[in-house]
């Protein structure tokens, strides 16, 4: 039996409490023309086989719902934004920022903010070091500098002046850094929608994995303001279907892609 005949048998008694959306609706969704692991693989407007886990999750989503076909377009991030903005493409996944309400929908509880139980996810990140590292003593001493490695694209949290970023090409090519010495850390996925855990890589010795993470962030599923005054019972119901379509572990064998 496959994943998704599992998942629309355990789905079933839910779906028949939801409100009902029209059938055959065509969603838009727009995501970036670069590779983002865990999220995006392949680059320019390439669909590779392995899509990335916001693609297989969204998609799980749509066929649990099955009342939906999605499309998928590529662009620079502030593009899809941008075209957000003009009803030119359905929807996309942003974190929560205010002025974004101005064009974007979020899933929104009675006080009108954002309502975590309905985002895409929720993930922490964590620092990664060599075990003989005292980056803690680092950290501690005003005069010293901390580098760690993050992958191209992957936004920077507001690090503290004594920390200098070393941009890299891949999650691998960050580890590989840390564990020759070259750079003192680098950061990884360690949790999921509230389920801890780590790449198997991060995890080899001699490396160290630091609790508690460093940050953590919700990414929402945001639908253009044109997109949810025709289809709002269809921007519900697949909110509603992303909190229980996901696969945290998937989160972390992304990170290897292509070698899964």
């Amino acid at each position: 039996m496959t994943y998704r005949m599992v998942l629309l048998l355990c789905l079933g008694p839910l779906l028949s409490f939801m409100p009902r959306a029209e059938h055959n609706v065509t969603l838009t969704f727009c995501y970036e023309d670069k590779q983002l692991l865990p999220y995006y693989t392949g680059e320019g407007h390439t669909a590779a086989y392995l899509p990335g886990v916001t693609i297989e999750h969204l998609q799980a989503s749509a066929a649990a719902a099955g009342n939906i076909k999605l499309a998928f377009v590529r662009f620079p991030w502030r593009r899809c934004l941008q075209k957000l903005e003009q009803n030119a493409v359905d929807a996309l996944v942003a974190t929560y920022l205010p002025q974004r309400r101005r064009f974007a929908v979020y899933p929104t509880g009675a006080d009108g903010k954002p309502d975590p139980t309905r985002a895409m996810s929720s993930h922490a990140t964590c620092l990664v070091h060599r075990a003989d590292n005292d980056i803690q003593h680092k950290i501690s001493q005003p005069q010293s500098t901390l580098v760690v490695s993050r992958p191209l694209g992957h936004s920077n949290p507001d690090y503290p002046a004594s920390v200098s970023v070393v941009p890299v090409h891949s999650q691998q090519q960050a580890l590989e850094l840390v564990l020759s010495g070259r750079v003192d850390a680098t950061t990884t996925l360690c949790k999921v929608n509230g389920v801890a855990g780590a790449d198997r890589q991060s995890l080899r010795k001699p490396l160290q994995l630091v609790y508690p993470p460093l940050y953590e962030t919700t990414g929402y599923l945001v639908f253009s303001k044109g997109f949810y005054q025709r289809h709002p019972a269809l921007a519900e119901q697949l909110w509603q279907l992303l909190g229980r379509t996901i696969e945290p572990q998937r989160y972390y064998d992304y990170l290897h892609y292509p070698d899964m």
